[in-house]
């Protein structure tokens, strides 16, 4: 398997590839791949971490993109990015496919001097890949009226990353 940035030949086949993955999903609202094509067009997205995973033939398996977020604290705004969305083919579940095209996300992100990584997802599955929940570096999900979401979660990309931050993030 090769994990690679996605190129703009790529956009419909990434396309049909989110729609069939998040078919399956419990929380999906049907409109993921139509959300994806949209932030290609913003200021925040950033094409070095949008990434395709192929497999040994070249058909892409997996997808996954990181944009630019604001953690709104009482100081200033603090860009840091968002992990959404990411699917892999149902066909390939279970074969560490996620895992590598968030490592290599976040390498290149490391890089590009981004010091966490925020997303709404499942605890269980991303705890296991060294994400919690952004309420433990007093961070909070714009609708957290509880400051206790599980679902709203961080990965610093250094230790200590958050330190001295709190605030508020806007995630979908």
């Amino acid at each position: 398997m090769k994990v690679r940035q996605e190129q703009p030949a790529d956009y419909t086949e990434v396309y049909k590839l989110v729609k069939k993955s998040f078919a399956t999903s419990p929380h999906a609202d049907g409109t993921e791949q139509d959300y994806l094509n949209e932030l290609r067009k913003k200021d925040t997205f950033i094409p070095e971490l949008s990434l395709v995973a192929e497999n040994e033939d070249g058909k892409l398996v997996g997808q996954i993109v990181l944009y630019k977020t604001t953690i709104t604290s009482f100081e200033k705004k603090i860009t840091e990015l968002v992990l959404s969305p990411i699917c892999v083919y149902p066909d390939y579940f279970n074969r560490g496919i996620a895992r590598s095209m968030m490592e290599k996300a976040f390498q290149i992100a490391k890089k590009m001097g981004y010091k966490a990584v925020f997303l709404c997802g499942d605890p269980t599955f991303y705890q296991k890949v060294g994400f919690r929940p952004s309420y433990e570096y007093n961070v909070f999900h714009i609708d957290d009226k509880s400051k206790n979401a599980e679902y709203c979660m961080v990965r610093e990309l250094f230790d200590g990353a958050l330190n001295n931050i709190s605030g508020i993030v806007d995630i979908v």
